[in-house]
């Protein structure tokens, strides 16, 4: 193709802001010193460092809004019944915030403080979709904080989450092949219960992960604290090459 004037189309594609590569991420962090009025007062320690994908149309938009929900997840600290109804980071930290003063004005003696730690991660992009890794600490009183890993993929061509049954087309021979590279992982003979390095399967059953991760070029099952092991014992995770797990997905 020819252009008489070339200058004119690359002023062009700085106007449109035409870009070949979809979900372009952008790191971005916030913490407790973003909320004005914690410039003058005591507040509990936030340190989020999370993605924002630009937006270029609907796809990115799904993934900055599950972004934005699982961090105002993670900072919230009221009836568990309910969920969160913050729409942005600021305002989830400033009622993270709010909760520590009224129980710090409740409770003068109590000595623990808050904090939350959190991070979102992209962790595997392929032509079909992309992997990201949702990671929280949360402490607000007690023996020991709150510690989770979760993982959302969601599909490249429409930006939705997709859920196991729509990655794999097999999922039930995935999970049967799973447990064999759990039971090598773990030295348990297959003849054995699976339960025997004090697991807690439950019904001493294998059972799959609450969510599945794709970290690099491995399929990860991780089982998060008090999901089949005890708080000394949490993580549990077990790594499996993708290329093992290809012929199950669609």
């Amino acid at each position: 193709m020819n252009f008489k004037y070339p200058g004119f189309f690359f002023i062009a594609l700085i106007f449109c802001g035409c870009t070949s590569e979809i979900f372009q991420p952008q790191p971005r962090s916030f913490s407790q010193g973003d909320l004005s009025n914690c410039l003058s007062r005591d507040c509990p320690n936030i340190a989020i460092d999370y993605l924002f994908y630009t937006p270029q149309n609907n796809r990115e938009l799904q993934l900055n809004k599950a972004i934005t929900s699982f961090i105002a997840a993670s900072l919230y600290l009221e009836d568990p019944s309910k969920e969160p109804t913050a729409l942005t980071i600021n305002i989830a930290a400033q009622g993270f915030v709010d909760s520590y003063w009224r129980d710090h004005a409740e409770f003068p003696d109590l000595a623990a403080e808050y904090f939350v730690e959190a991070s979102v991660t992209e962790t595997h992009r392929d032509e079909i979709f992309l992997s990201l890794e949702f990671k929280l600490y949360k402490y607000t009183g007690g023996a020991h904080g709150y510690r989770d890993v979760s993982y959302i993929n969601f599909d490249k061509q429409t930006g939705k989450e997709l859920t196991n049954q729509a990655l794999f087309k097999h999922y039930d021979a995935l999970s049967e092949f799973a447990e064999i590279e759990f039971r090598k992982a773990f030295t348990i003979a297959q003849q054995s219960s699976i339960n025997v390095n004090n697991f807690w399967f439950n019904d001493n059953t294998f059972t799959m992960p609450s969510t599945l991760g794709f970290v690099q070029d491995s399929l990860v099952l991780h089982y998060n604290q008090h999901e089949i092991a005890s708080y000394r014992d949490a993580p549990v995770i077990v790594r499996i090459p993708l290329d093992q797990v290809k012929a199950f997905m669609k």
